[in-house]
């Protein structure tokens, strides 16, 4: 996966693209709480926030950013599998200004591409899966 990344950002520089990175990896309660956004009222995701560590929320931010518990930045060093130790996904916002942007149309290096859309062809092209396919244009995730 971290070769894959170091790829990723390599074409993304190369593409003209700045990002930053928004999350790699993930306990259980965080996905859980990201889970319910957008699901629940605010005091209730604001109560799983606490639960796990993370700050409230206003209601303007609630909304879904997740699409699964089952996620791949979730991270599981207690079970079996060695692979869950790690993240095997990370998400990015496309910078602008230095500022991260979420227009999914944004298009920062003006090549009539939307930085998203360029971006998830740039993660494909260096074998990973793009969240793009599955509604979810800032994640990436290792194959498999």
């Amino acid at each position: 996966m971290q070769l894959k990344y170091i790829d990723f950002k390599i074409g993304m520089e190369e593409a003209g693209l700045k990002y930053m990175i928004t999350s790699i990896d993930r306990t259980i309660l965080e996905q859980m709480a990201l889970y319910v956004q957008g699901r629940l009222t605010l005091g209730d995701v604001n109560r799983f926030r606490q639960m796990a560590g993370m700050q409230s929320i206003p209601e303007t931010e609630n909304k879904k950013v997740t699409w699964t518990l089952n996620s791949k930045h979730v991270t599981n060093m207690f079970d079996e599998n060695l692979n869950n130790d790690l993240s095997r996904a990370f998400d990015i916002a496309i910078l602008k200004d230095n500022q991260p942007v979420w227009d999914l149309k944004v298009n920062v290096n003006q090549n009539d591409l939307p930085d998203y859309q360029e971006a998830g062809k740039i993660g494909q092209s260096v074998g990973l899966k793009w969240g793009g396919d599955f509604n979810d244009p800032c994640h990436f995730e290792e194959v498999g």
